[in-house]
């Protein structure tokens, strides 16, 4: 057999199979809060910023399902590409935006974010409840507020919770 059959033949036997992917669903509902839970977050440059956010999931090569928030936390709900750490994305993501936030102009009273942040698998039955608890967001602050909500996410997860969390 020559070198470029030896090739020809590892190729069909052993490389082809390495492009079969694996089938991964790994979906994460994301929260993360302002400093102090300061209402930094102006409604007018909002878009602004969950877009930034948006590029920053679609390079990691995760899928951004749903994002939204009021002016002291962000929601998201991704589909988490399974090469990446969801601490990593996270990481990157706050502190991308965070410089990004500092340097546009258009988040003047934004300072960090907090140094916590809070994230749940849910199923996939989960995921359109989920994406309408995030798109109600406005509506839904206007009966509980974030120390509420935040609460009843770390009960609900098994977790204790004091007003310190996610400072």
């Amino acid at each position: 057999m020559s070198l470029e059959e030896a090739m020809l033949w590892y190729m069909i036997t052993f490389a082809s199979k390495s492009i079969i992917m694996s089938k991964v669903t790994a979906l994460y509902h994301i929260v993360f809060a302002t400093k102090n839970r300061e209402m930094t977050i102006s409604q007018l440059n909002q878009e602004k910023l969950y877009r930034f956010i948006w590029s920053e999931i679609k390079s990691s090569g995760s899928s951004l399902l749903r994002i939204g928030g009021i002016p002291n936390h962000v929601h998201i709900l991704l589909n988490l590409n399974p090469s990446i750490a969801l601490s990593t994305l996270v990481r990157d993501i706050k502190s991308r935006s965070s410089r990004w936030m500092k340097l546009s102009g258009d988040f003047p009273l934004f300072t960090s974010w907090a140094a916590e942040y809070y994230a749940s698998t849910i199923s996939f039955e989960e995921k359109t409840a989920v994406i309408e608890y995030i798109k109600s967001q406005k509506e839904h602050h206007l009966g509980k507020s974030f120390d509420e909500e935040f609460g009843a996410f770390m009960r609900g997860a098994g977790f204790n919770y004091t007003p310190e969390d996610l400072r």
